[in-house]
């Protein structure tokens, strides 16, 4: 057996104006002609691994309705709320607290619990070969159950990308029997994680070969995870105590209470700092397979076809898009009609009303124009008739 943790509460301000906190870019959807959001393509994803049944989502109240909207052949049960954001060490507690809880519901026995896969995965990431992912977190998963280990994604870098997190591994591949599940993989031991890198420091990483990108997949037996929390997140643990008591008296909305309050009271904090990078033993498992977290409009237009001058095109609902003595940019349009005449290198999205025009190279910093946007939507108004 195996279980699937999706996470599906992010905010998504790096694609602004088509990702916007009251919708953000797990709800996007790249392919014109299939309309299927990232977020429902994850749950597939995780469903193809783990099954419907054993495939949880985690999000936030404010994005619940639409949450279960996007996955329904999920049971509202399978859907987990968080009261607001407290970044993915809270998250993935608070998923635990209710997924083992669920479990018990259904009739697992604790052995059945400590020993079983769970893999978190994120809901707004671009797979290019999903049959090849899903066989990839397939093994992972038998491999983390027969050895009991923490083990997270890396994917080989194609290029000095400053837009990701990397994952420093050791030089030599960990040795595995050919009758064991780890032997598929190519396992090693993590040494560190990287945060974002400037460009020289990116361009050091992929001379080296020995920096993988971080693809935000963590995957380990679910009483291996429980221990690690109690170990090094043990003040966070013990804030969603009374929510357990809670759960398992039948009592949901003294959960809910309960979670708030615990929400109130903790600090945000990353499940890699806060748990991954703490343990002496983690391995991650290096794969090719084309990914990517599509954290930059620069990201998005990778992910879509291009012509033969290097544009790429999104348009929805009927828009019209007329690229005229252009090269290697992109248009992303929810209706409006869009012309560019003479432009290399641009952005140029149309989306709510809004519109963002950026070189692609400076792609990573829109989310200043976002933060601009919300300030500037926050204002107070003038009413009519006042000056």
């Amino acid at each position: 057996m195996r279980i699937a943790l999706v996470m599906a509460g992010g905010g998504g301000s790096r694609l602004w104006p088509a990702s916007t906190p009251e919708r953000p870019k797990q709800f996007m959807a790249l392919r014109d002609d299939r309309r299927q959001s990232l977020l429902a393509a994850a749950v597939d994803r995780a469903a193809a691994v783990a099954g419907a049944d054993c495939t949880f989502l985690v999000t936030t109240h404010g994005l619940a309705a639409a949450v279960r909207a996007a996955a329904p052949q999920l049971a509202p049960e399978q859907v987990i709320e968080e009261p607001c954001p407290r970044s993915t060490a809270p998250c993935v507690a608070l998923s635990l607290v209710h997924i083992v809880e669920r479990l018990r519901a259904r009739g697992w026995s604790e052995r059945q619990i400590d020993e079983t896969a769970l893999m978190v995965l994120p809901s707004d990431h671009h797979i290019g070969d999903e049959g090849r992912f899903a066989d990839l977190l397939a093994r992972a998963c038998d491999c983390a159950a027969e050895t009991r280990d923490v083990v997270v994604l890396g994917v080989t870098p194609t290029r000095p990308e400053t837009g990701y997190g990397y994952i420093e591994r050791d030089g030599l591949p960990r040795s595995s029997p050919g009758d064991t599940a780890c032997a598929a993989l190519n396992l090693y031991s993590a040494v560190r994680f990287v945060e974002k890198p400037n460009l020289a420091r990116a361009r050091e990483f992929l001379a080296s070969g020995r920096f993988l990108w971080n693809a935000g997949v963590c995957i380990t037996p679910i009483g291996r995870l429980l221990a690690e929390y109690q170990r090094h997140a043990p003040a966070l643990w013990q804030a969603f105590a009374p929510v357990v008591a809670a759960l398992r008296e039948g009592e949901a909305e003294l959960a809910r209470t309960r979670t708030a309050a615990a929400y109130a009271a903790i600090q945000p904090a990353s499940i890699d700092v806060a748990i991954l990078e703490q343990l002496a033993d983690l391995r991650v498992a290096a794969s090719d397979v084309a990914w990517t977290d599509l954290g930059s409009w620069a990201a998005i237009r990778e992910a879509l076809p291009r012509d033969g001058d290097g544009f790429a095109v999104h348009a929805e609902n009927g828009a019209a898009v007329h690229v005229v003595d252009g090269r290697d940019g992109l248009v992303w349009t929810d209706g409006a009609d869009v012309a560019i005449v003479g432009l290399d290198g641009v952005a140029v999205i149309s989306s709510g009303g809004r519109i963002l025009v950026c070189p692609l190279e400076r792609a990573q910093e829109v989310r200043a124009a976002a933060e601009a946007s919300a300030r500037h939507a926050a204002r107070p108004r003038d009413k009519p008739g006042e000056v």
